[in-house]
């Protein structure tokens, strides 16, 4: 199996950053755009890659990525489809794995690429939720039927689904007879979705979910700066919750406390909630694989903040409210929980609005054996859902 890495185009929705470079040369984080694709190919396994761009920056890839891999050269802007028919050659009869290089993946799309691998002929793509509607009409989105796809609906006015196309997709070697087959579109494009759809047609075209953050940098300069964002966040290392000390301002009157300046927050909220508990209540294991964080605040009583990395095992607890006045920012990958100690009213600031028809929520065992001795209580009173039942 091989991977192909489609890094051409204009660059035009991203100007005025592109008019002296291209798009995937963009820096996010602390790598090239393009860095991302390589290397999230070449940890799922694949160490033959071709990178396919235009002739005018062939050269400024080859500089930064060395002699490793191949490189294509497409002379013109020609769509998806064309640039990867230059990878005829390359591929032979082994199949493609395709990534469009300002794709960003926060997580391994090694499960996608292992499904492919058991999978006997066809294609595979991956999709991702998306909640905004305006953002599916500049996507593919795939049509359901019965679980599977029926159609994938270019640039939709009324998006068919919740899902859409991200840029990555598995082919066999019979995806270049499909590509010399097609005819240009309106664009004057081969398109990457008419492609897609012959495997519909043919009752071939499997699908896997990514629940982890994906963006498309080069869809706007909005979102190249949001996945900028996400790649600064705690979300993407995983593994770093934020204790913040609360400092009370106390005279005769009372007391004043800021509880978030959001300008020094990884990620602004979108939404605040207030919950009350009784004493014994623990509400959890929850986890968000899309990206939403929470900053929880104890406004009264006392409450133990427990959080797990599902992936390590490692675990994180800490007692906030009377005797802590303290805020904790948890990455929402990480599954945490609280347990009121006391009667608990519970602030918690969310970084993503909540959606009751498209929930990113997914839960682990309030009792699962790694946190288990970390709560004050075995017999908690629990929610219907965190209970099991």
């Amino acid at each position: 199996m091989k991977g192909v890495i489609l890094a051409g185009g204009t660059g035009s929705r991203l100007d005025p950053l592109t008019k002296i470079t291209n798009k995937h040369l963009l820096p996010i984080g602390d790598k090239p755009m393009v860095q991302w694709a390589v290397d999230a190919l070449t940890a799922a396994g694949l160490t033959e890659l071709m990178l396919v761009t235009g002739a005018d920056h062939a050269d400024d890839f080859q500089r930064l990525l060395g002699d490793d891999l191949r490189y294509g050269r497409q002379e013109r802007p020609g769509g998806i489809a064309e640039a990867l028919g230059l990878a005829r050659e390359f591929v032979g009869d082994d199949r493609a794995v395709v990534m469009l290089a300002d794709n960003i993946y926060a997580g391994s799309i090694d499960e996608t690429i292992h499904n492919f691998e058991r999978q006997e002929h066809g294609a595979r793509v991956l999709l991702a939720h998306v909640r905004e509607t305006e953002h599916l009409r500049h996507l593919g989105v795939p049509r359901m039927e019965d679980g599977r796809i029926a159609e994938i609906v270019e640039k939709p006015l009324e998006p068919p689904g919740q899902l859409a196309v991200t840029g990555l997709y598995c082919y066999g070697p019979d995806v270049f007879d499909v590509i010399s087959e097609l005819e240009p579109s309106g664009r004057g494009e081969l398109e990457i979705t008419d492609v897609n759809n012959h495997y519909v047609r043919a009752g071939t075209l499997e699908y896997d979910i990514f629940h982890g953050y994906w963006g498309d940098a080069g869809e706007s300069i909005d979102a190249y700066y949001e996945v900028i964002d996400r790649a600064r966040r705690p979300y993407f290392a995983g593994d770093r919750i934020q204790v913040v000390p609360l400092q009370r301002f106390e005279d005769g009157r009372g007391w004043f406390v800021e509880l978030a300046r959001l300008s020094l927050m990884p990620k602004q909220p979108r939404q605040t909630n207030v919950s009350f508990s009784c004493a014994g209540t623990i509400r959890g294991l929850h986890y968000h694989e899309r990206g939403q964080d929470d900053l929880f605040v104890c406004l009264q009583g006392r409450a133990r903040v427990v959080a797990l990395d599902r992936d390590t095992g490692e675990t994180f607890s800490a007692d906030i409210g009377d005797d802590n006045f303290a805020a904790v920012y948890v990455p929402g990958n990480l599954a945490h929980g609280f347990e009121a100690l006391t009667d608990v009213l519970m602030l918690y600031h969310v970084t993503e609005e909540y959606d009751p028809a498209d929930p990113d929520e997914q839960g682990v065992p309030w009792d699962d054996p790694r946190v288990v001795d970390l709560w004050s209580t075995r017999s908690p009173i629990l929610s219907e859902r965190d209970s099991g039942t």
